[in-house]
């Protein structure tokens, strides 16, 4: 009977693609062929450590990065992250891990490694429900069988949002704002994962409490990075 109605449902209010809420998605997808076509996915970690370039995260200080998304302020990317982490639409950031999963895992292996989201503080996750950086990383962990620890790194200062503030700014409001928890047994290799990196300032502080921490291994996957 709940399926019946399910699918009843979805026959009355068919599901709408998550990037342009227009087209109906493609089979097993959440986004129209229009989207696929059009959307700025980044093909390979080659094009994605490319699109580090200038910023405030040097790519000799990790061994793999990888981006889905160019990122620009006013495109359908940044709508998708508005709706993320401001409309409550987490099922999206996972959606989106998977699909970020599936191209990692065509890469390398990723023996022995643990996936590690960019926490948020405690205030803030209070306000919003949920961490977006670990939706995606519970999506990157379904489609990779990579295991995740989701308290691995917290967050002891509560600083105003990023957005707005150039690099020098980001670098200093972010020093010493991240902490390993020491609850856990200390991991050699870890894949830290973010939702944008913009001026690389907040994946660069948390790799620095990694390496502090005895983790010689860093890999940083990303769903979307500013151009």
């Amino acid at each position: 009977m709940k399926a019946h109605f399910e699918n009843l449902f979805h026959l009355v209010f068919p599901a709408l693609c998550i990037s342009c809420r227009f087209y109906e998605p493609l089979t097993n997808s959440k986004l129209c062929l229009s989207c696929i076509n059009s959307l700025p996915f980044i093909s390979t970690a080659e094009d994605s450590f490319a699109a580090l370039e200038g910023k405030d995260f040097f790519p000799e200080s990790i061994e793999y990065f990888h981006a889905l998304f160019y990122y620009t302020k006013d495109g359908r990317v940044a709508d998708m992250v508005h709706r993320i982490k401001y409309e409550g639409q987490f099922r999206i950031g996972r959606y989106l891990g998977q699909l970020i999963g599936k191209r990692i895992i065509q890469e390398r292996k990723w023996s022995d490694f643990v996936i590690v989201p960019v926490p948020i503080h405690p205030k803030r996750r209070k306000i919003r429900g949920f961490n977006q950086a670990e939706e995606i990383a519970k999506g990157i962990s379904i489609e990779t069988k990579i295991p995740y620890q989701a308290n691995y790194l917290h967050r002891i200062r509560h600083e105003t949002s990023q957005t707005g503030k150039d690099k020098s700014e980001r670098s200093a409001a972010l020093h010493a704002s991240f902490r390993y928890n020491k609850e856990y047994k200390k991991i050699s290799k870890v894949m830290l994962v973010d939702d944008v990196i913009t001026t690389g300032s907040t994946v660069k502080a948390c790799s620095s409490e990694l390496r502090a921490n005895n983790t010689e291994s860093i890999a940083v996957v990303t769903l979307c990075i500013s151009i």
